[in-house]
């Protein structure tokens, strides 16, 4: 499997989860399983993918004993392991100790700092217990600071034969912490020793990130050319060609910018002065004050002192109507529908000044797309992604539990996803639509009020309709509320999104789903071929 055309061949049961990526632990294993259940001796094809993605899985937290026994179980039906991997492998599992007390259970279900005290405690007491060390190797990733992880490796004592595993956690922690030279010192260096997939390709990162371009390039494709069945990799390789970091547009035509907020008023202090200093061009705002009973509406109004009233308007309702009905009162105002493009955005994030001309550049490479989004990340840890590309889960049996795949949580921001490409659906938090075609897919649905979901629904109905979203990922907007399956809310906050979740499921028919996922497949197939293509594979 060496070009564009092989794809193509791979069962569809297997192709549909390689296509939404290469990236995610319980991905992973779960389509390396797949890949498996198509092999039929230790060195085709099929193993090899599963080999890979197994040691994939392994890279992304070097810590995770159960990673490693998962591989060791799998490797009388895997191609042979690199040399060194095997008794790293073995000493991996033999210093797994899980020790779960009631004591540690009761602090691991409270607060961050319960959390850390637990583990670092836990350390102190057994320094070379993997365990523990793969709770904090996920704490930090979770939580957007690598810091305590840097700090506990600094001090810590290595378990005899895992001294690269250590290595690579502590380029990894630099490498998110934007130390890339640094991390690329580190990971030259583990080539031999610790022969795992993500060890080049992060090189190719820390290269790319420390501006040596030909190096990380370079890499990167020899990357790709040795794991052909990762998109992420080709997407990468072709956003470096076509100098996608780069690509700024002025959107063509009349935008207005559209937000809503309830009682938020700091946050909203914040979002609306970055939306001040960016560069907007001859855009409109128009912001509507959901009920509010803070501070909300003078915030609003020193915007518009701000920017002029001319150019920028308040709304106020007298009560909360939730968001999918402040969105659809925002997208029926009348200069509104006279406007070429409508973004809306969310009143607690930090847009980068660049952020509409880089939807301008979505705009201009998928013209044709129903809704052009961002990636998500962490307002204070920008490392950690909160939402990116959206696609429905691969398997049917599956959507039940989780409809839409969590690809982009399961793993830190190492600039896996820096590419532009379709997808199901975006987030809500920063999405630019066309008016003409926004009315035509009709109004968010009112069923999802307060809030959640509402944008998910919309973006799915333009999926069955043969539409597409477009992820724009060198668009990272800084976001404070954390949702989805990172969220930290409880009580009524997690009951509603998981009712609305309820209400998602049956309004459409498993059948349904199935249909957008088919069209998902076909979408992004053919945008990956033609991307590989352009490449010259």
């Amino acid at each position: 499997m060496a070009h564009s055309s092989d794809l193509v061949r791979l069962p569809g049961d297997l192709l549909r989860p390689l296509l939404l990526g290469c990236t995610g632990r319980e991905h992973l294993h779960s389509t390396a399983a797949t890949a498996l259940a198509h092999s039929r001796n230790r060195d085709d094809l099929f193993s090899m993918i599963a080999a890979d993605l197994m040691l994939a899985a392994w890279g992304e937290n070097p810590f995770d004993g159960q990673c490693a026994a998962r591989l060791a179980q799998s490797m009388g039906r895997l191609p042979a392991l690199p040399g060194p991997l095997v008794p790293m492998l073995r000493s991996a599992m033999a210093h797994w100790q899980p020790e779960i007390t009631p004591e540690t259970r009761l602090a691991m279900a409270g607060s961050p700092q319960d959390q850390l005290a637990c583990i670092t405690g836990q350390l102190r007491h057994a320094p070379r217990n993997l365990f523990w060390w793969h709770h904090l190797y996920e704490f930090c990733r979770i939580r957007g600071d690598w810091s305590p992880l840097s700090t506990a490796l600094a001090a810590g004592v290595e378990p005899e034969g895992l001294g690269p595993l250590f290595a690579f956690a502590r380029a990894n922690a630099l490498l998110v912490s934007g130390e890339a030279l640094s991390a690329a010192g580190i990971y030259r260096h583990l080539g031999e020793s610790l022969p795992l997939p993500l060890v080049r390709e992060r090189l190719a990162t820390a290269w790319l990130r420390s501006g040596r371009l030909d190096e990380g390039t370079g890499l990167l494709r020899q990357c790709a050319r040795s794991r052909p069945w990762h998109p992420g990799l080709w997407l990468r390789l072709f956003e470096l060609s076509a100098d996608g970091l780069h690509d700024l547009r002025p959107l063509a035509g009349r935008v207005m910018v559209l937000g809503y907020s309830w009682n938020k008023a700091a946050d909203l202090a914040v979002t609306l002065d970055s939306l001040a200093r960016s560069e907007l061009g001859e855009a409109h705002v128009r912001l509507l004050d959901n009920g509010s009973t803070d501070g909300t509406a003078e915030v609003v109004r020193r915007f518009i002192d701000r920017v002029g009233s001319d150019r920028a308007a308040l709304v106020r309702l007298p009560v909360n109507v939730g968001a999918p009905a402040a969105r659809n009162w925002l997208m029926h105002l009348p200069e509104v529908q006279a406007c070429d493009f409508a973004a809306f955005i969310d009143d607690d994030i930090a847009l980068p000044p660049d952020w509409l001309p880089r939807l301008g550049g979505a705009v201009g490479r998928y013209p044709d797309a129903g809704v052009w989004g961002c990636k998500v990340v962490d307002f204070d840890g920008p490392a950690r992604v909160q939402c990116g590309e959206h696609n429905l889960t691969p398997d049917p049996a599956g959507r039940g539990q989780a409809l839409m795949t969590t690809l982009m949580l399961q793993e830190a921001d190492f600039g896996q996803a820096d590419y532009i490409r379709p997808c199901a659906s975006v987030t809500g938090c920063v999405h630019l639509f066309r008016a003409e075609r926004l009315l035509e897919t009709g109004p968010f649905d009112l069923r999802f009020s307060p809030t959640q979901y509402d944008d998910l629904e919309r973006d799915l109905r333009m999926v069955l309709g043969g539409g597409y979203a477009v992820y724009q990922g060198f668009l990272a907007v800084r976001h404070k509320r954390v949702s989805g399956a990172q969220s930290d809310v409880g009580g009524g906050q997690a009951a509603g999104a998981a009712a609305n979740m309820r209400k998602l499921l049956g309004k459409y028919e498993p059948e349904d789903f199935e249909r957008m996922a088919r069209s998902m497949d076909s979408i992004l197939l053919a945008d990956l071929t033609a991307k590989m293509r352009a490449l010259g594979e």
